[in-house]
């Protein structure tokens, strides 16, 4: 049989002589005090033996993170548009780093302005004018200049299989 610690015998000898104090100065009946000692020390086991309330946290996501994987995917489709509907500026940012790409393969610099010609004559002249503004374009704006990048192909001259799309204005408003 285990024997109670130190500190709960010296408080339950505290707690019954502040309650015999009590009924001796005649602020409670003896029988109250002695019920007000124990629900004192039922409190203070209780609290002592509570546990402190640590929750378990949430397990991690997954670190593992592969090329075209649904994280991708729904990250895209999350961080594509504004609230306002406009293009973000990240997608934005990838979508000039593949124009430039795909450019670069034709060897054609999208920065340098002296090349500006061959830019539009690659991509046309509203893709070059929109892809050159720091204006941010609406989704079918867009869907245009990755026709156009589409068309251009990898290695090589636009393709004639796949028909230019009407322009759409090409520069934002």
């Amino acid at each position: 049989m285990r024997r109670p610690a130190a500190g709960v015998v010296a408080l339950s000898v505290t707690v019954l002589g502040a309650a015999l104090v009590v009924a001796l100065l005649g602020w409670l009946d003896p029988v109250h005090a002695v019920l007000l000692a124990a629900v004192v020390l039922v409190v203070t086991a209780v609290w002592r033996r509570a546990d402190a309330g640590v929750e378990d946290p949430w397990p991690a996501p997954p670190e593992e993170q592969r090329p075209g994987a649904r994280h991708d995917v729904s990250e895209l489709g999350w961080a594509t548009f504004t609230r306002s509907g406009e293009v973000s500026e990240r997608v934005l940012r990838r979508v000039r780093a593949l124009a430039a790409a795909r450019l670069a393969r034709h060897g054609v610099d999208l920065a340098d302005p002296a090349q500006a010609s061959d830019v539009e004559r690659l991509l046309g002249e509203d893709v070059a004018r929109g892809l050159a503004s720091r204006r941010a374009p609406t989704a079918r704006v867009l869907d245009h200049w990755l026709g156009a990048l589409e068309r251009l192909g990898p290695d090589g001259p636009p393709r004639a299989d796949r028909p230019s799309p009407p322009p759409t204005g090409g520069a934002p408003r």
